[in-house]
């Protein structure tokens, strides 16, 4: 279920629902809000719902690294050397 609230000059939209991560964002209007709000509970009526906060969070450079450090050592020219 859904909650919209506001504070100060912005609303706040938050949908929680068993089995899925509660979802949290900010809007500059109310309507704004709301749609979101929608589309996030019809995603999770539907099942298709993914939460993309850890995404997010994630940088650009943990990416990277994550990338030099696990796929890199796998691909074939890692293993040509002197």
């Amino acid at each position: 279920m859904a909650s919209i609230r506001q504070r100060k000059d912005r609303w706040k939209a938050r949908v929680a629902r068993e089995y899925y991560p509660a979802g949290v964002k900010t809007f500059s209007s109310k309507v704004g809000a709301e749609r979101w709000a929608r589309a996030v509970e019809a995603e999770m009526d539907r099942g298709t719902f993914a939460s993309v906060s850890e995404a997010q969070r994630t940088t650009f450079e943990e990416i990277i690294s994550g990338y030099m450090r696990e796929i890199t050592p796998t691909m074939k020219s890692a293993r040509l050397g002197p």
